[in-house]
């Protein structure tokens, strides 16, 4: 085979590695290498933490208490925890499935399902089948009513999210990458939640639902994922914060700040 004719550098696959070449790419090959690694290590600190959000999705567990509708599923159990009950996938439970929502309402049931938790905030997602929530008859139930506790008039700033997602379900369950998936689940009645911060660290939940306690609409919709001003009447049923939003409650939070204390 004939030498390769003299000249500027020129590598072809079936001659030797030309010298000048092969200097540069032992310099360039491990330059390259290392800054890739650094602009990957300064992408993932970058990254927004997911929180300390725990889907425990092995073996389902069984719990007891009242089931109350506020106005979506809630499990308050003997110690005053209150558990908001949602189906697999991007449903909630509403009165027309076969949950039997409106005779269980205000009496004492069994729920099996898989819990979903983030700083003491917990979802049950339900088992499949009409067993995963019946009633119970050893014990009886509590008067929702004598449970509300209204504070008032309340302002607040933060995101809309769904509230399976953000406690465990996705991570992150927050922010524009999510807003599609958050969407779905809130149209498919997961109920939303505004996720805001407290001046001194730390988030608040508090769940969103209409004016007269009724679940959110449409109007809700194109808020979700974006940063926020909520404006309503705030209550506190069994320990769960609710917050009762009329149609002109929610305003955008770009409006009068830069938004940057309200992406978690």
């Amino acid at each position: 085979m004939p030498e390769p004719k003299s000249g500027p550098e020129f590598y072809v696959g079936y001659f030797p590695m030309p010298p000048g070449l092969a200097a540069f790419l032992k310099r360039a090959v491990p330059l390259a290498l290392a800054m890739i690694g650094a602009a990957a290590l300064l992408l993932s600190r970058a990254q927004t933490d997911p929180g300390p959000a725990v889907w425990n999705d092995g073996v389902a567990q069984q719990f007891r208490g009242t089931l109350w509708l506020v106005p979506f599923p809630v499990l308050m159990d003997r110690e005053g925890r209150a558990s908001v009950l949602v189906e697999m996938g991007k449903r909630g439970v509403r009165d027309g499935s076969d949950r039997g929502l409106q005779a269980l309402a205000g009496r004492a049931v069994v729920v099996s399902g898989w819990t979903l938790d983030r700083d003491g905030r917990r979802i049950i997602e339900l088992e499949p089948g009409v067993e995963a929530l019946r009633a119970d008859a050893t014990a009886g139930g509590d008067d929702v009513a004598a449970a509300v506790k209204p504070v008032g008039p309340a302002t607040l700033r933060g995101e809309i999210v769904d509230s399976k997602c953000f406690l465990g379900a996705m991570k992150p369950g927050d922010g524009k990458t999510h807003k599609a998936c958050a969407t779905l689940c809130v149209k498919g009645g997961i109920p939303p939640m505004l996720v805001s911060r407290r001046p001194g660290g730390g988030f608040e939940y508090t769940l969103i639902v209409g004016s007269g306690g009724e679940a959110s609409g449409e109007a809700l919709w194109p808020w979700i994922a974006e940063p926020v001003v909520v404006r309503g009447e705030l209550e506190v049923i069994g320990g769960v914060r609710r917050l009762r939003v009329g149609a002109d409650g929610i305003r955008s939070a770009i409006e009068s700040i830069d938004g940057a204390g309200d992406r978690f």
